[in-house]
C-alpha cells in the first residue's frame, strides 16, 4: 500500500489539466444561497418574513455580491413579484406580504444572485410552501385512494369523506367531480355523498400509461364557493423506482467494486427493501438492505458475459430489477473514509486494456478548490493510496480520476467530517410563563472546543398548538454542507448532521453514492475559459458600453449622469477605449430613476449610443413541488392555525370604527372624477370599459405593454381594417394602408400617459373633442402607429401603476399611469440613456406587543409567529440577550436559532417555552 505522507500540488505549475482546472475556477467561483424563514407554512393575510445568508464555496461570506432577487411564484409557476435585497457582508432580510385576497395552494420562493445565473437555476435557492385560508365555505377531506392493477384494466379507488371546519358531514350534497391530469380534464361526473358526507367511486383509467400529475375536484352544486382539490398518486403503490449506481459511475468485469442503491416509492420517498443479486444461474452473488431512506450498498465482483438481476419483494409479490451493464474494459475507483477515523483509503484498478505506464492523475476538490492532485501509473493493474484526513478541509470532497489523455474517467464524493460545528445553548429565565408575560432568553454560542464564538443568527418562535415544527427539517448547516452541492430532494436533510453516529455517517454515504455520482460537466471546465455572461454585482455602481458609427467603441466619451428620484445628485465619468463605462460609488435609494447623457469635448450631446448592462431575470420555468393541501387528512396542529387566523380576523373587523359613508362609492366617485375629466377634456363619447389595476400588473411585471394587453384583452390586435370616426362615411369600416393597434375591427385612438397623448410626440395637436365626423388623427398618421408601437414595446408593467380602457362610440383609448409620471417621452434620443434599476426593498420591522402590567384589551393575541429577529449577532464572549412578550393562549413554543460564523461553521438549536394559565403554578 503506497502511503501519502503530503499533498503533491507542487506540479500545479507545470500540470496543464490543473492549469485550466484552477483557471476555470478562477474566473466562475461558485457562491451558494441559503434563506431562513419564519415558519413552514402560511395563511392568507399573513407576512413571510425571510433572512438571506450568501457564501462562498468555502462557506465565508461572500465579498462578490451586494444584492439578491427573491422571487415569489403561484402554484401554476406564475411569477407574482420580487424582492431585491441589499447585502451586507452576505447578509439581507426581507419580507413578502401574503394579501389577503391571494388563492390558497402551493407558493414557491426562490432566490438567487446575478453571477449564480452563470451556473443555471439548479444552483438557485427553492422553497415550496402552503398558503392556507379557511372561511365558512371550507371542506376538510378525510381521503383513501388507491390504484387497482389486478384486472386487465386499471382503476382508481376513492373515497372522501367531506366535513366543514366544525366537523360536521356534508350530507347528501349534490357535487361536480372532475379528474385532472395537469391542465386537462379527463374526466367528470355527478355525485352525491352520503348521509356521512362520503363520496366513494372507482374510476377506469384505461390501458394507456399514466403520466403527469392528477388532481380530484369537487364542487358543490348548489355553492360553488365550497370546493376542494385532492392530489391523486396515479401510481401502483406495490411499485417502487429502484435505481443502481455504481461508485465511481461504471461496473468493470473483473474488478471488485461497490453499487450503492436506492428504492424510491410512489409516493416519491425511500422505500426500505432487501434484495439479493443473482447471475443467469440463479446463483446468489450480494445481498443488502436498504439502511436509510431508501437507500443501501452492496459489493460485486462482475464477470465477462454475466448478467445480474436484483430480486425483492413488495407485500410479498417478488420483483425483478436488472442491473447496469457492466463494460468490459475501463478504470474503477473505491474510497473506504469510514473505517479508518484519520485516514481515506482509495482503491484504483484498470482492466487489461489500461494497464498504461503513463500518468493518471488523481484530483481532489473541495469548495471549488483544487485540494492535491496526485500522478501515478497503472501499468500493475492498481494503485492503493493512503490519505490523511488531515489534508482535507471539512465537507464534502470531490475526487475525480484522469486518464493520460485528461479525460475524466470516474468520480466519487466523501465527506470529511471534523465536527466543526456552533454548540448552541439556549436558556430561558424560568421554566413556564403566563400568558402577556415579558420572556428573556440568552442565547450562548460556542466552538466545539468550548471556546466562545461570534456568530449571526435568525431567531424564530412559533407556537406549537399551531405550528408543526419537523424533527428532521432542512437548516442552514444541512443546505450549505450538502444540500447545496446535491441535485434531486434529499428527505429530511437535518437527520444526517443530527447525531454523530456511526449509523448517520454510513447513510450520508450512500446519499453521496445515489445522488452525488454524476459531478462536473468537464467539458465547460477543460475547454477555453469564457467570458461569464452575468456579472458578479459589486457596490451600487452602473456600467455600460458607448459605442458610435458601425457599432464601433466611442472612446474618451464624457458621460453624466442624473438622479431622478426623490434623492437629487450629477456626476460624470469617461469612457475607456473599449467604449465602456462605470458610474462608481452611487448612493443606495429604494426606488431610482436615473437619465444618462452623452457629451463631447465641445459640451455638445454627442451622436453615439449608449447601452447599459441593466439585469436580466432568470427565466420562470421552475420545477414546482406541490405541497399537500393543509385541508387533505387535516392535521390538527394547522387546523388550529387556520382557525385561529379566522378567529382573529373576524374579531378585528368586528372592533373596527366603521367611517360615516360607503366607503365603495368613494372609489368609484374618484373614479368618475377621471372619467369626468377624460370625457371633457380628451374624448367626448368615451365611457369606462375595463381596468388593468396595479396588483394585476405586479404579477405581470415582466411582460411588455404590448405583451400584457394581449394577454389581458382578448381582441386585442393590429390590422389595417378598422372605421375612422364615428359618423357618415366615416363611421364604415375600410382598409388602410398602414396597420393600427385595435380592439377587435375597433382602432385605439388615443394613448394617453399620465394625461399627455402620444401624439405629441409626432408634433400632433389632437383636435378629436372639435372635429365634426371625430374622425382620429390616429386613424390616418402611420407615424403614430410606429410611436405607439415603440412605446408599447418599451413600457413594462413594472413601469405602470393602472391603465383604464374607454369606449367610444367607434373607437378605444388607453388612459396609463405611470410610476415616473413623465408622460409618453420614453423614446430614445441621441446621446440620451434612461435607466430604473429594479428598487432595493426596504423590509419592514416585525411588529412585536408590548403588554404593560395592567394591560387589556378586548382582541385576544393569537399570533402563531411570536417572534422574529433576522439580526441576532453574539458578542465575542458568544452571548446574545433577547425578549419578547407571550401571547394570550397557554401551551408551548418553540425557539429556533440557526446561523453562522460565516468562517464555515454553522449552528441550528431547537428549544421550547411552556406558558400556563394564570392560575396554575409555573
Amino acid at each position: 500500500m503506497l502511503i501519502i505522507l503530503a499533498t503533491l500540488t507542487g506540479n500545479a505549475q507545470t500540470n496543464p489539466l490543473v492549469q485550466k482546472i484552477e483557471s476555470y475556477h478562477k474566473n466562475f467561483p461558485k457562491e451558494n444561497l441559503y434563506l431562513i424563514l419564519d415558519k413552514p407554512y402560511y395563511n392568507t393575510g399573513d407576512t413571510l418574513w425571510f433572512k438571506s445568508v450568501l457564501l462562498n464555496a468555502n462557506h465565508s461570506a461572500s465579498t462578490r455580491t451586494d444584492k439578491i432577487y427573491v422571487e415569489l411564484f403561484n402554484d401554476a409557476g406564475k411569477f407574482m413579484e420580487t424582492r431585491v435585497i441589499s447585502l451586507n457582508n452576505g447578509l439581507g432580510y426581507g419580507d413578502f406580504a401574503l394579501k389577503n385576497t391571494l388563492p390558497e395552494g402551493t407558493y414557491t420562493i426562490r432566490a438567487y444572485s446575478n453571477w449564480q445565473q452563470n451556473f443555471g437555476t439548479d444552483y438557485f435557492f427553492q422553497k415550496s410552501f402552503y398558503v392556507g385560508n379557511i372561511n365558512a365555505s371550507t371542506w376538510l377531506l378525510d381521503s383513501y385512494q388507491k390504484l387497482n392493477t389486478n384486472t386487465a384494466r386499471k382503476n382508481l379507488d376513492l373515497k372522501i369523506r367531506i366535513t366543514n371546519v366544525k366537523n360536521e358531514a356534508a350530507g347528501l350534497h349534490d357535487v361536480e367531480v372532475y379528474l385532472m391530469n395537469d391542465q386537462k380534464r379527463i374526466m367528470r361526473a355527478d355525485l352525491q355523498t352520503s348521509l356521512t358526507g362520503v363520496i366513494e367511486t372507482q374510476i377506469p383509467l384505461g390501458e394507456e400509461k399514466i403520466s403527469g400529475n392528477y388532481s380530484f375536484y369537487i364542487i358543490d352544486k348548489k355553492d360553488q364557493k365550497k370546493r376542494a382539490m385532492l392530489p391523486i398518486l396515479l401510481q401502483d403503490i406495490d411499485e417502487i423506482d429502484l435505481q443502481f449506481m455504481p461508485e465511481g459511475g461504471h461496473l468493470v468485469n473483473g474488478i471488485y467494486g461497490r453499487v450503492g442503491f436506492k428504492a424510491i416509492g410512489a409516493d416519491g420517498k425511500g422505500r426500505d427493501i432487501k434484495l439479493k443479486v443473482v447471475d443467469t444461474k440463479n446463483e446468489v452473488v450480494a445481498e443488502a438492505s436498504t439502511l436509510h431512506k431508501g437507500m443501501g450498498s452492496f459489493y460485486l465482483l462482475p464477470k465477462t458475459g454475466e448478467k445480474y438481476t436484483a430480486l425483492y419483494a413488495i407485500n410479498g409479490i417478488e420483483k425483478k430489477q436488472d442491473l447496469p451493464i457492466s463494460n468490459e474494459e475501463g478504470t474503477a475507483i473505491r474510497i473506504d473514509h469510514l473505517s479508518k477515523p484519520d485516514s481515506l483509503l482509495i482503491y484504483i484498478k484498470a482492466s487489461e486494456s489500461n494497464r498504461k505506464d503513463e500518468h493518471y492523475h488523481l484530483v481532489a476538490q473541495a469548495a471549488e478548490e483544487n485540494i492535491m492532485t496526485l500522478s501515478f501509473s497503472l501499468k500493475s493493474g492498481f494503485t492503493n493510496l493512503k490519505i490523511a484526513k488531515a489534508k482535507f478541509p471539512e465537507g464534502i470532497i470531490h475526487f475525480t480520476l484522469f486518464s493520460p489523455e485528461q479525460l475524466p474517467l470516474n468520480e466519487r464524493r466523501v465527506f470529511i467530517n471534523y465536527k466543526h460545528k456552533i454548540n448552541l445553548n439556549l436558556k430561558t429565565a424560568q421554566e413556564s410563563y403566563n400568558p402577556r408575560d415579558s420572556i428573556s432568553f440568552d442565547i450562548l454560542a460556542t466552538k466545539e472546543d468550548g471556546s466562545p464564538l461570534s456568530g449571526t443568527f435568525a431567531v424564530s418562535i412559533t407556537d406549537d398548538e399551531q405550528i408543526k415544527q419537523e424533527a428532521n427539517e432542512e437548516n442552514i448547516g444541512s443546505y450549505f454542507l450538502l444540500q447545496a452541492s446535491l441535485k434531486g430532494n434529499i428527505e429530511d436533510p437535518g437527520w444526517y448532521f443530527a447525531n454523530d453516529e456511526p449509523l448517520n455517517w454510513l447513510a450520508l454515504d450512500h446519499l453521496l453514492l445515489t445522488q452525488a455520482w454524476v459531478g462536473y460537466d468537464w467539458d465547460d471546465v477543460l475547454k477555453p475559459v469564457k467570458t461569464p455572461e452575468f456579472k458578479a454585482e459589486k457596490d451600487n455602481l452602473i456600467t455600460g458600453k458607448v459605442t458610435g458609427l458601425f457599432n464601433k467603441p466611442a472612446a474618451n466619451i464624457n458621460l453624466t449622469l442624473l438622479s431622478m428620484g426623490k434623492s437629487f445628485f450629477v456626476t460624470d465619468t469617461i469612457s475607456n477605449g473599449e467604449g465602456r463605462f462605470v458610474f462608481r460609488d452611487l448612493p443606495l435609494i429604494d426606488s431610482a430613476a436615473y437619465t444618462i447623457k452623452l457629451k463631447n469635448a465641445k459640451g455638445k450631446t454627442a451622436a453615439a449610443t449608449i447601452a447599459v448592462d441593466e439585469f436580466k431575470a432568470a427565466n420562470d420555468k421552475l420545477t414546482i413541488n406541490p405541497v399537500k393541501p393543509w385541508y387533505v387528512n387535516a392535521d390538527s396542529t394547522m387546523l388550529n392555525f387556520f382557525k385561529s387566523v379566522e378567529k382573529q380576523r373576524k374579531l378585528i373587523d368586528s372592533t373596527r370604527i366603521k367611517p360615516a359613508g360607503n366607503q365603495l362609492k368613494e372609489v368609484v366617485i374618484l373614479g368618475n372624477q377621471r372619467e369626468k375629466e377624460f370625457v371633457e377634456k380628451t374624448a367626448w363619447d368615451a365611457k369606462f370599459f375595463k381596468k388593468i389595476t396595479e396588483d394585476e400588473l405586479k404579477q405581470m411585471r415582466r411582460k411588455t405593454l404590448l405583451d400584457l394587453l394581449k394577454e389581458k384583452i382578448p381582441n386585442f390586435t393590429s390590422g389595417s381594417f378598422y372605421a375612422d370616426g364615428c359618423f357618415g362615411e366615416s363611421a364604415r369600416p375600410k382598409r388602410h394602408d398602414f396597420s393600427n393597434f385595435l380592439f377587435g375591427s375597433s382602432l385605439i385612438s388615443h394613448v394617453m400617459i399620465d394625461k399627455i397623448n402620444t401624439h405629441v410626440l409626432n408634433g400632433k395637436e389632437d383636435n378629436y373633442q372639435e372635429n365634426t365626423n371625430n374622425i382620429s388623427i390616429t386613424a390616418n398618421d402611420p407615424d403614430i402607429f410606429a410611436t405607439n408601437s415603440f412605446i408599447f414595446s418599451a413600457l413594462s408593467a413594472e413601469d405602470i401603476v393602472d391603465i383604464t380602457i374607454y369606449k367610444g362610440c367607434n373607437n378605444y383609448f388607453l388612459d396609463i399611469t405611470t410610476r415616473s409620471g413623465k408622460g409618453p417621452w420614453i423614446a430614445p434620443a441621441k446621446g440620451v440613456y434612461v435607466y430604473k434599476p429594479l428598487p432595493l426593498y426596504v423590509p419592514r420591522e416585525f411588529y412585536s406587543p408590548k403588554y404593560g402590567v395592567n394591560h387589556n384589551s378586548t382582541i385576544p393575541d393569537l399570533r402563531s409567529t411570536i417572534f422574529w429577529d433576522a439580526n441576532v449577532v453574539t458578542d465575542e464572549n458568544g452571548k446574545a440577550k433577547l425578549s419578547f412578550y407571550a401571547a394570550d393562549l397557554p401551551g408551548s413554543y418553540t425557539i429556533k436559532v440557526e446561523g453562522t460564523d460565516l468562517m464555515g461553521r454553522f449552528g441550528y438549536q431547537k428549544s421550547k417555552v411552556i406558558i400556563v394559565d394564570k392560575g396554575e403554578p409555573k
